[in-house]
């Protein structure tokens, strides 16, 4: 399952999130466009949950669909 979860605010180490998923980060103006790519529901809710950890911001989380 692939995911673009779109956060904004500072740049962040975001490297323990590599446990939970497959991630690319692309920086953008206001933050970055993280591509995931996770096994399942539960993987996703983990990067969530690590991205609320860590004080990042989500905006916006989109299933990329045929991925």
């Amino acid at each position: 399952m692939l995911y673009h979860i779109r956060v904004v605010g500072p740049a962040r180490d975001l490297t323990d999130l590599r446990d939970f998923a497959d991630i690319v980060a692309a920086p953008t103006r206001d933050g970055a466009i993280l591509s995931c790519q996770v096994p399942d529901r539960s993987a996703l809710t983990g990067v969530v949950a690590l991205l609320c950890d860590l004080g990042v911001e989500i905006a916006e989380l989109q299933a990329v669909p045929g991925a």
